[in-house]
């Protein structure tokens, strides 16, 4: 009989030792492992499976919680699963924490979570979310807990080597944007427990959805605070603390301001202007990252520790390196980071789409054969504009477009050609006979032609400007001789355009209406007053001359300062009718702006980086239509639009 109650007792035992084996592992917190959304619910069938027969595991339904939240299920689903929990444990600290989840950050959801940490305070379940709430709070806590999520081994030495790379990613006292408080509590660790970039302010977006923490944490690092709440206002209310964003941020979180976006490395800053990225970037990435845990594994790691998973984010800025030094001509440098590159990607196991990206960049990035250019008369036509972007005193001329569609018929370049060819299809007749004429081509006598030479080019397809730009850029680049090192050749942005047009040498902001000017009163005041473009309207750019002709364009004499649309039969005292010209005007004919800009208002209007839209109004635009502002939609190739090269320098 004892031998039997034995055997009875070690059954037992071993059926409870198999049951407690059979409890699932439990679901990593994602700031110390990140998984694919299919392994997250892959563990909540899991967990649903063994709570169905242990129901009574409270900690089990957390895991639950986890797997079913990183599994990305519905509110409603989330919802329900709450009031399950709330149901089997009423006022338990589960219940409590998952209600705290589904609410968010807010003062009611704190509530919430407070009643759990107080119930279950040495539970290691809650010490991030312990961190996060001492940042929302801005207590002094933050610096304590920070230290205890550091030793408990929760962050990862690559993840620690990620965040340190995103914070010298930041410019001196930047304010840098975060997503997730997983992403975020890294960098948090790194100020407070290793003093690393203390300077930098760092907004966390999932904690910023409720207005009081994001209004504490602006005003308390002397900033604006903007009602609306939006992360791209922010920037505009303070315009002299430098933005920056973290690749993790999701595209829906900066749709506003995306084309105002640059990257500088693990971050991208926001600038209202085009920024010289690359030497951030270069700096950054190549004199202030640290790069060894990329290529040494020296902790062992799983691959699917968060700062492992995080590498990926990596492959944009590596390859806009490799992009610098390709158009640099630099075969070595763009090797080291091309194999940098594969490296990140192998371990990403993104090989094939970068191999794709590498092989389409490579396609786009056409190789011109050398032509001379007159690099005396090229390199003297540029004028300053602001930093390191400079313009062309005068639109492109016919000259210039025709010797470039010669050279790529010339030389075999026949799809470029096509793609960049002047269109006539809209015309017929007589005037169908008037662009073939002022359209030369190589071969034809331009005299009998009418020498339209020195006119600007028209009729050009958007496409057919960008492809003189990057075949320039090639050309300029390799010439003897040359002024600049490395350059580049673009269409301007529409706030370039604008202030370059303005023709003010010392204005403040690309952003109009955030500057102020010196300006004359008249032809004979010598004395300049200062004039706040918030309280003015300066319409034509001869306002340097006389602050009273601003707004006309027409001179004293009542001649047209300008080749625009004129009303009939005007006629100016020096015997001009309307503005002289029938249509376009040769290039420069009338007074450069401040600049030594020619032609900004009217002759064509100049195309900006934005296919469709050209700005400054033509020879067949009003004057109300052709002023500094003004916009010209176009849709194909248009007898009123050619365009201005910009020059962006890239090496001095």
């Amino acid at each position: 009989m004892m031998k039997k109650l034995l055997i009875l007792s070690l059954m037992v035992g071993l059926m409870l030792d198999l049951k407690a084996a059979s409890r699932p592992e439990n679901v990593p917190s994602k700031l110390s492992e990140l998984q694919v959304k299919s392994w997250y619910l892959e563990k909540f069938r899991i967990w649903t499976d063994y709570l169905e027969e242990n129901p009574t595991d409270e900690k089990g339904w957390l895991q639950l919680y986890r797997a079913a939240n990183y599994g990305g299920m519905s509110a409603e689903e989330l919802n329900a699963l709450s009031e399950r929990i709330a149901l089997n444990f009423p006022g338990s600290s589960t219940a409590n924490y998952v209600k705290s989840r589904i609410i968010g950050w807010n003062a009611e959801g704190n509530d919430f979570l407070e009643k759990a940490i107080a119930a279950n305070k040495n539970s290691m379940y809650f010490l991030e979310d312990q961190l996060v709430l001492s940042e929302f709070k801005m207590n002094q806590e933050r610096k304590n807990l920070s230290t205890k999520v550091y030793e408990s081994g929760l962050v990862s030495r690559s993840t620690l080597n990620y965040g340190y790379n995103v914070l010298m990613s930041v410019g001196e006292d930047g304010v840098l944007f975060t997503d997730a408080t997983h992403t975020t509590i890294p960098l948090w660790i790194l100020q407070d427990v290793m003093s690393v970039r203390e300077d930098v302010v760092i907004v966390n977006l999932e904690l910023s959805q409720a207005t009081e923490y994001l209004e504490r944490k602006l005003t308390s690092s002397g900033l604006k605070w903007t009602n609306d709440a939006k992360i791209s206002s922010i920037p505009a209310a303070n315009p002299d603390r430098d933005f920056y964003y973290a690749l993790t941020l999701s595209r829906n979180n900066l749709t506003e301001i995306e084309d105002k976006l640059f990257v500088v490395g693990l971050a991208s800053q926001y600038q209202s202007e085009r920024l010289d990225h690359y030497k951030s970037l270069r700096e950054n990435i190549e004199s202030r990252f640290l790069l060894d845990y990329l290529t040494l594994d020296f902790n062992g790691e799983p691959n699917t520790s968060l700062g492992k998973a995080l590498q990926t984010n990596y492959i944009v800025p590596f390859m806009l390196l490799k992009e610098y030094y390709d158009e640099l001509g630099n075969g070595q440098k763009s090797e080291y980071w091309t194999e940098k590159l594969m490296n990140v990607a192998d371990k990403s196991e993104l090989r094939a789409r970068v191999e794709l990206l590498l092989s389409k960049q490579e396609q786009q990035r056409q190789s011109f054969k050398k032509v001379e250019l007159d690099m005396k008369s090229l390199d003297k036509k540029w004028k300053k504009i602001k930093d390191n972007i400079y313009a062309s005193e005068v639109e492109l001329t016919n000259m210039e477009y025709e010797f470039f569609l010669d050279y790529l018929k010339d030389n075999g370049y026949d799809d470029l050609f096509e793609r960049a060819s002047i269109d006539l299809s809209a015309y017929e007749g007589i005037s169908l006979v008037f662009h073939k004429k002022y359209h030369t081509s190589k071969g034809i006598n331009r005299k009998q032609q009418g020498n339209y030479d020195d006119y600007p080019a028209m009729d050009i397809p958007f496409e057919g400007a960008k492809i003189y730009c990057e075949w320039l850029t090639a050309q300029y680049n390799v010439q003897e001789g040359r002024d600049y090192q490395k350059v580049k050749f673009r269409l301007p942005t529409q706030k370039e355009w604008t202030m370059a047009a303005l023709g003010y040498k010392d204005f403040q902001s690309w952003n109009l209406k955030e500057n102020s000017v010196k300006a004359t009163l008249n032809y004979k005041d010598k004395k300049p007053l200062d004039y706040d473009l918030k309280d003015h309207t300066i319409s034509y750019p001869w306002f340097h001359r006389s602050w009273g002709y601003r707004n006309s364009v027409l001179n004293e004499k009542k001649c047209y300062l300008a080749n625009i649309k004129t009303p009939e039969g005007i006629t100016c005292p020096a015997g001009i009718e309307g503005d002289g010209f029938a249509i376009t005007s040769p290039v420069g004919t009338y007074f450069a702006n401040g600049l030594g800009l020619y032609d900004v208002i009217g002759n064509v209007a100049e195309m900006t980086d934005i296919e469709g839209v050209a700005m400054g109004g033509s020879w067949n635009h009003p004057e109300n239509e052709s002023t500094i502002t003004s916009v010209v939609n176009y849709s194909g190739p248009d007898t009123a639009v050619g365009f201005r090269l910009f020059m962006e320098v890239i090496e001095e």
